[in-house]
């Protein structure tokens, strides 16, 4: 039996993979995988145990941030939810 999972506590971890490198990414495809490859990596990992039945993961670089929208569909007979995730690029300082 597995424990269910909320979109909360999904949505909490997603934000905690990407707190070591908000600010420092690169404005560039190569940082945006970075993250994108580290919540394929967790999102993989429960859907095989069974507690979401499928993902999607796309990113669009702007200026200053890099937004990654996410659904998860967590249950088969339910609709995905839609996240949203906003991380920081590294800005040059003003000198």
């Amino acid at each position: 039996m597995t424990i269910p999972v909320s979109i909360n506590d999904i949505k909490w971890d997603l934000i905690k993979i990407t707190a070591p490198f908000d600010g420092i990414l690169e404005n560039k495809p190569r940082g945006a995988n970075k993250v994108r490859s580290m919540f394929e990596a967790y999102l993989k990992d429960l859907r095989s145990d069974q507690h979401i039945t499928d993902y999607n993961v796309f990113s669009s670089i702007r200026d200053s941030a890099i937004t990654y929208d996410i659904s998860v569909k967590v249950a088969s007979d339910r609709s995905p939810r839609k996240l949203k995730i906003h991380v920081g690029t590294y800005q040059h300082p003003w000198i």
